[in-house]
């Protein structure tokens, strides 16, 4: 019966091996590849996937020709769900199908399940030996080590992270499985499945985030289009998405939390490194996008906090290219005023003009270019954000309208601290309330 099992189960792999997936995900299938550091020809991708962010079809999934999804989940956690389904037939499957190694290897899991409970029943009933084990190891422990070995071979050169973190869900459900069996004749068989599976994911872990760390410290090129989401952020997104809701819940499986907290430090850090070396806004642009597409893919990813900060750093930064003059002007010119609040000040004696170091040449200077230009440069903004934002432009337009205006108070206030007992020449160029909310509103 040992060399029968042996045989059929030898030829049941054989058969489900020749419906696997051609490509075995390799170590060049990480987050950054060493054709990354060194050639430019992923920024083709890396463009073209921005491209399809602007046509709203961001969500579409990096495939690996041949290799299936190697970062993003696509629906492979639904052999979880379909964990207790008979095996796959191999002798009817169509010759086109192709599975991932996970869905092959529950197949071949529930086989055994179902062969080793039947015969562990069988031995104990027929030889009444009541439930002592050593005779069913007898006959099944030589199918046992094949299984092992077996997948000791293929996790070996196994670099599929997703795939891993599959197989060692579908071995605890199969442990669970045959708990309620009441069955425990291969406990030791899924410790020895699990002793094989964990250091593999954590060593593709290890290099995945280390890849990070290179390519941080070796300079990752920027896409072309600095508003372009970089191919990397979409691959960390999808990947730490793909680990987390494969570990969620899974109290067992509490320590993938401590891999996915380093890989999210270190992503972080390739951004921001990147992001050094755009000059200008861009940079700003290049970390809302880059930001935002990790928050859309894999909202628990922790950076809500750090795109507000650089979408608060790009507002700013269209206010002072659109507005300079007004922004400076106010920034200089509002300490100067702040007395003028304190009454014992304004009773001291009559009005004697604005405080000393106040530029009233350029207080009229400011309120007159203001009031020519405003209505043009809010459409430029309008166009500058919804060019180069690519997710909740027209929110961001109208933070920088509203920054726009809270300066334009503020500088209204100051012209009434200023000449709070005279009308001044400039008077009829102050742009009114009412006119600038009339006038903001088309864009909301």
């Amino acid at each position: 019966m040992s060399a029968l099992y042996l045989k059929r189960f030898r030829k049941f792999m054989s058969r489900l091996q020749k419906l696997e997936l051609q490509n075995v995900p390799t170590r060049a299938d990480i987050l950054v590849s060493d054709d990354m550091l060194v050639s430019d020809q992923w920024q083709t991708t890396a463009n073209f996937m921005g491209q399809l962010q602007e046509f709203g079809l961001g969500g579409t999934t990096i495939k690996m020709k041949g290799k299936g999804s190697v970062f993003a989940l696509s629906g492979r956690n639904t052999v979880l769900d379909e964990f207790e389904k008979d095996s796959i037939d191999p002798r009817s499957a169509q010759n086109n199908v192709k599975y991932y190694h996970d869905q092959l290897f529950r197949s071949y899991q529930m086989l055994l399940m179902n062969t080793a409970t039947s015969e562990f029943h069988f031995v104990s009933y027929f030889f009444d030996i009541r439930g002592d084990p050593m005779l069913f190891h007898e006959v099944f422990d030589q199918t046992k080590q094949f299984s092992l070995d077996s997948l000791e071979a293929f996790v070996a050169e196994c670099w599929d992270a997703v795939g891993l973190l599959l197989m060692i869900r579908i071995v605890e459900l199969s442990r669970e499985c045959m708990q309620k069996r009441e069955v425990s004749c291969l406990d030791s068989y899924f410790d020895a499945l699990q002793q094989q599976l964990w250091p593999q994911l954590e060593l593709v872990l290890k290099e995945n985030t280390a890849s990070l760390h290179r390519a941080a410290q070796q300079g990752l090129a920027v896409p072309g289009n600095k508003s372009h989401v970089h191919l990397v952020t979409r691959r960390y997104a999808e990947l730490a998405a793909s680990l987390h809701a494969l570990s969620a819940g899974e109290s067992s499986l509490a320590e993938i939390e401590k891999p996915l907290q380093s890989m999210q430090m270190e992503a972080r850090n390739l951004l921001e490194t990147m992001a050094s070396k755009i000059e200008g806004p861009d940079a700003f642009v290049f970390l809302v996008n880059n930001y935002d597409l990790v928050l859309t893919i894999f909202p628990k990813a922790g950076f809500e906090e750090l795109w507000g900060e650089q979408v608060q750093k790009f507002v700013e930064s269209q206010l002072k290219r659109h507005f300079p003059d007004l922004v400076s002007f106010v920034t200089v010119t509002e300490p100067l005023v702040q007395g003028l609040d304190d009454n014992s000040t304004r009773a001291a004696g009559p009005y004697q003009g604005p405080p000393s170091g106040v530029d009233v040449p350029r207080m009229d200077e400011v309120v007159r270019s203001f009031a020519r230009s405003w209505k043009q440069k809010i459409d430029h903004i309008h166009t500058d954000v919804m060019t180069s934002v690519q997710r909740d432009g027209m929110d961001i337009v109208n933070q920088v309208i509203k920054k726009m205006q809270t300066y334009y108070e503020r500088l209204r206030w100051i012209i009434d601290k200023c000449f709070p007992q005279q009308k001044v020449p400039f008077q009829n160029e102050v742009i009114p309330k009412n006119t600038m909310l009339k006038e903001v509103q088309r864009y909301k």
